[in-house]
Parts: C-alpha cells; structure tokens; sequence
C-alpha cells in the first residue's frame, strides 16, 4: 500500500519556514539586526497608520459633547466610552485645535482678547517655521479636521511602538515577534493610555531611540549608521525639548543618562581607550549640541511667553520635595492588575482619577532578582559586570528615592527631579522597566542560560503577593472598586507568569502574557472614534459665526463647558478657555486693581457663572478659574458684546434676547449686551 506521506511533507515544510525565518533574523556581523529586521515591524506600522489616518479613526474622547447637543446614540462612537477624566484631551487640546483650524492656524490666537501664543503650553496647530519638529501637527495643514486629529492621535503613539521595537530587537536581533508583542504592549501601558498626548509620548520616543542609537554607535561597524542613528536623535531632541513638558522630560532623560553611563563603563572595561570611546558616541554629541542650539532660538524667540508662564501662580516654578509618597501612592503604582477600574471611573485607592492612577506593569522591576543573580554570576565568574543592568537598577533605586525618602532636596534640584511630581515619575521607571526586561533577555539568550526556579519565582511571588494584598484591602474596604475588574486575579496570575516565563528564558510565553494584560487593561481606556465631534456643524455654532461675522463682539461664556467650547470652536474673540500664559490685557480690564492675580494668574480653564456687581474671582480647583458676569457691570458694559448661556440664573437685565436653541440637556442662548 502506498504510504501518506503528508506529516512527512508537513515536517518537511515547517523545517524550510524555520530555516527561512533564521536566515531572515540572522543578525549582521557587528550582531546588530539586519536592515530588513529593524525595519519590518515599524514598516507595519506605517500601513497601519495610514489606513487608521484615513479611515479618521482615533481615540479621541470629543463625544463626551455628543449627549448635550443630540438625542440617541453616537453613530461615530465605534467602541468604548468616552472618558470624561480625558479632559486635557477633548476639552483643551482638541477644541483649541479646532479653534486654531476656524482662525486659519495663526500664530497667536485670537480668542482671547490680547492673543494667546499658539505654541506654549498647548502645543497648538499652526503655520510656522518649528511646525517642522511637531511632525504631530503637519496633517492640519493638508487634511480636514477629522483626519488632522487622527494623524496627530495616531503618530505620536506608533512611534513610540516602533521606538520601543527597534530598540528591543536591538538587543534581542533574532527575536522579532517577542519584541513586537513587548512593544506594542508598552504603548498599551496604563500611564501612556491615560496621558495619551504628544507631550508624553515623545519624550519616551526620544528616550528609546537615544538608547538604540547609543547600542548602535558602539556596535555597528557603519559610520553611515551611526550618523544616521544620531540625526534621528537630534531632531528628537527638539521635538521633546519643544513640547517642553518637563515632568515627563526630567525622568525620561535621567533614564538615558544612567543607560548611557552603565554602556560607557562598559566599553571602557572591553579595553577601549577615552578617545575610541568618544569617536564612537562622537555623531550622537554633536546631533545633541546641534539639537541644543535649535532648542535655545526657539527658546529665545518665545522668551516673553516662558517668562509669564513662569511667573504664574499655577504651575509656576513649582518645586516638588524629596519623599512624598505614601503607602496608597506605592499600592496605586504597582496595581497594574486593577487597571480595567479606572476605565470604570472607580480607581478606588488607587488615586483620585483614572489618569492620576494609571501606571505600568513594572516586568523588568520586579525581575530585579534576576538582575542579582544575573551580577552575581558574572562576579563570581571573574567576568565584566553588566553594568548597562547596573546602571538600570541604579536609575530605578534613584526614583524610588525620590518618592519615598526625604532629605535630600539638594541632590534633587541638581538632578532636576523637583521639577516633576510623584506621578510623573513613574514614566521613568516604567521605560527603565522595559530596559532591565530587554537586558535581561539578551543575558539569558547569549549565555543560554536560564534562572533558577526559586529566583523566578520569587520575583513572580513578589508581584502575586502585591496583586493579592491589593485586593484583600479592597474588598475589605472598597468593594465597588473591584465591580469594575472582577478578574483582576487572573490578570495578576498572566502578569506573575509573564514575570516567570522571563526569567526562565520562554520570552515567547513571556511576551504573550504582557501583551494580554496589557491590552485587556487599557485597550479600551480612550475610545475607538471616527472622527471628532465638531461643535461648528452644530446650530448655535453656525448662529454665533453668523452674528459675529455681521458686527464683531467680544464673548462670553456663561454656565456649563458647552458654552465655552462652542465660542472656542467657533472662532469668536472670547473670555472663555483653558489659558496658558495669561492675557495681560484680559484680565488688566476684568480685574483692573490686580485684586485677583492670585487667582488667574495660572494655568487654567476661565469659565463665566452669572453674580452681581463687578467681576470677582475664584478657584473651584488650582486649574479652574471662575468669574462672575453681570451683563449691567462697568466691565461688561465696556468689553462684553454677546453672550451665550446656559445659566438661568442670569440677570437679563442689559441683556437683550437673540436666539435660544432647544438642546438636551439644558437651552443654550445668544443675548446682546445692551445699555443699562
């Protein structure tokens, strides 16, 4: 009888597919990844990219406006819910974009009544020479608003998918699906969800593509390559440096720097001499002075904006002492298997809102008993000590301090950590996180080797233990907070696993685990939307162009955020926004003898309510500005011409009726300021 010889043909072609793909991640002599390795992953990105970009998809969470001015369901609404905690997102930067957009991408903005620069803090859309390093910001000036918004959602986020993928595969050449899996579960990490702006996600960028062009310019046998790692850097130095976030800077670049010194000293112990050393990282210094003096002009021709942002109240030249952190800020930065509760608005002890809680899963943290025994190994051995590892460690064992141990502010102002805050921080410790994890993997692949059981476990023990202690208090003491993560053990047991599959050398399994856990905590925590909500298609948008464009007036705002937004969008010159430095002209007429600076000399949203009498001024929280209208005060007589409204205790005296419109939530109406 003739023999089936399919399980023959089927061994036989899984052996050809096994042999292909080595011979694909086979890495070059310099035992760096190939061209084509590096570049594949990231390559899939940019389809995707495009696809998402010109569908209009993004996350943003501009619904959130859908239920005050229609009935129903949200048709652009694709999937998940829109997060009202997201407020930095839908109620700042997308209706100020929108704005920008309405006035033709100026420079200054002209809500206010001065102007607003366009570029600080907000980081707006605009038409000027350093749009060229916010790459975030080009599809507004070739696309419609929808798909603007949806390259700038997307750009930022896979970028830092690619970073993180090229600087994993860096050291891991043969490993590109692990390194994918890891990459694309970084982006998912709660902080990054949470904080999804481009003033957090390029600093993180920067920081892994520094990293990689560090590995790089003291591996590769091409200078062409090391140039070209080192200009990438350059011009991503900017791109941070302009976002001038420095909360998520200041830990992101104390990452670099520590990696940068444990690589240093590694070469130096390979025998190589200063002058080979600095000829080597020689490309990456001079893209980083480059970097430095586009930096300074910039700095320098936005000098007056810095100084009056400086100069406020809120945030100011805030400083943040050394060993703040509390017991509850410790459970809210290691409970990363509760993360599907701040989708729900109940983080419970884990912080006060969904985007001051969210945190990382910290897998290369808690592998910290591995990196021991990874040193200890090498010492014992007589072997050069992993002092990149090192050097890790060390920066993580810093930002612990920082949050838990008081004492040395001094030390601190040198390093510049007074200049972020306890949350801020974990930015560094998560990117120090996938740094110790990518180390620990390239050890135990290069020296095939593998930890023992009783390390792995107990550094899978250490997390299941801090999992399990979180949820005793919880449902001891907040048991709501769980409704939202019922599963929260069994993400802790794929978190612990992931753990122990990294230390014992199965990267594979490893990096399935942190990819589920990931994306089932924050896959959903911004929505799936197509396009943005645009209030200028609405009714009363069309009704405030209208009148305006007939007779130019300054507005007001007064009642709920829809008010304020609807003038925003609209394009109108108003009193309402969340501002950056403040309006010297604005506020020397509203509040004249400076008997409020205290109070609007900040960072914050103005809204209007309605009071009698001339302005007063007040902060309902340290980002809120509220101030009183009355439409018959000296102030409104002389600088008000309209009014939007949907505060019925107003005063309608000097207040002439222009049009009211009907919406479900409340009715919105334009008045005329007339004389008393």
């Amino acid at each position: 009888m003739p023999q089936d010889l399919t399980p023959v043909v089927g061994r036989s072609r899984l052996h050809a597919w096994r042999d292909g793909y080595r011979r694909f991640t086979e890495p070059g002599t310099d035992g760096l990844p190939r061209t084509r390795v590096l570049l594949a992953f990231p390559a899939l990105l940019l389809i995707l990219g495009i696809v998402l970009v010109a569908l209009g998809i993004n996350g943003s969470s501009s619904g959130v406006f859908h239920s005050q001015i229609a009935y129903g369901s949200d048709s652009s609404l694709i999937a998940g819910t829109p997060q009202l905690t997201r407020s930095d997102e839908w109620n700042v930067q997308t209706v100020w974009a929108i704005a920008q957009v309405q006035q033709g991408l100026p420079l200054v903005n002209e809500t206010f009544p001065g102007g607003m620069d366009a570029t600080l803090p907000q980081d707006l859309p605009r038409v000027d020479w350093t749009v060229a390093f916010r790459p975030h910001l080009w599809g507004f000036m070739v696309m419609d608003v929808d798909h603007a918004i949806a390259f700038k959602w997307w750009l930022p986020g896979l970028a830092l998918a690619a970073a993180a993928y090229m600087f994993l595969v860096t050291l891991l050449p043969r490993r590109p699906g692990v390194s994918a899996m890891i990459a694309v579960g970084f982006l998912y990490s709660p902080l990054f969800q949470w904080w999804y702006l481009s003033t957090t996600l390029w600093p993180v960028v920067w920081a892994l593509t520094a990293m990689t062009a560090l590995i790089h310019a003291f591996s590769s046998s091409s200078l062409r390559s090391r140039w070209g790692w080192a200009a990438l850097v350059g011009y991503l130095t900017v791109v941070m440096a302009t976002g001038i976030y420095v909360p998520f800077i200041v830990p992101a670049v104390l990452v670099v720097l520590f990696f940068a010194i444990g690589l240093v000293i590694e070469r130096r112990r390979e025998n190589r001499g200063l002058r080979a050393v600095l000829s080597r990282v020689g490309p990456v210094l001079v893209a980083g002075l480059a970097a430095s003096a586009v930096t300074v002009l910039w700095l320098a021709t936005k000098l007056t904006t810095v100084e009056a942002f400086l100069g406020t109240t809120y945030p100011g030249n805030r400083v943040t002492p050394t060993g703040g952190g509390s017991l509850l800020s410790f459970a809210s930065a290691i409970g990363s298997s509760f993360t599907q509760t701040l989708n729900a608005q109940r983080p419970g002890l884990l912080g006060a809102n969904g985007s001051e809680a969210s945190t990382f899963f910290y897998i290369g943290i808690y592998l910290l008993p591995v990196v021991g025994w990874i040193v200890f190994r090498q010492a014992r051995a007589k072997r050069m000590l992993p002092w990149t590892l090192i050097g890790l460690t060390a920066v993580v064992l810093l930002l612990l301090a920082y949050l838990y141990v008081p004492g040395w502010d001094a030390i601190a102002r040198l390093l510049l950590l007074d200049k972020t805050s306890q949350n801020r921080v974990r930015l560094g410790m998560g990117l120090a996180s996938l740094g110790l994890l990518a180390y620990v993997l390239r050890y135990l692949d290069e020296h095939r080797v593998r930890a023992g059981f009783w390390i792995a476990a107990i550094s899978a023990g250490l997390f299941a233990l801090s999992q399990a202690a979180i949820g005793y208090v919880a449902i001891r003491h907040l048991p709501g907070m769980l409704e939202a993560v019922q599963l929260w053990w069994l993400w802790a047991l794929l978190s612990a696993a992931a753990i122990y599959f990294a230390a014992r050398r199965q990267p594979r399994l490893a990096a399935t685990a942190f990819l589920i856990v990931t994306i089932a905590g924050s896959g959903l925590s911004n929505p799936i939307y197509s396009g943005v909500l645009d209030l200028r298609e609405t009714a009363v948008s069309r009704a405030v162009v209208a009148l305006d464009a007939s007779a130019p007036k300054t507005w007001v705002g007064i009642g709920g955020g829809l008010t304020t937004a609807v003038l925003l969008e609209s394009g109108v010159r108003a009193e309402n926004g969340f501002q950056g430095a403040p309006s010297r002209a604005m506020w020397g007429v509203i509040d004249p003898a400076n008997q409020y600076a205290f109070q609007w000399n900040r960072l914050a949203g103005v809204s209007w309510v309605a009071g009698p009498g001339e302005p007063v001024v007040s902060n309902p929280a340290e980002d809120q500005i509220r101030v009183t209208f009355d439409a018959c005060s000296a102030f409104a007589q002389a600088n008000v011409g309209y009014v939007l409204a949907d505060d019925h205790r107003l005063d309608a005296t000097c207040l002439k009726p222009v049009q009211a419109f009907e919406l479900p939530k409340a009715t919105l109406e334009i008045y005329q300021v007339v004389p008393r």
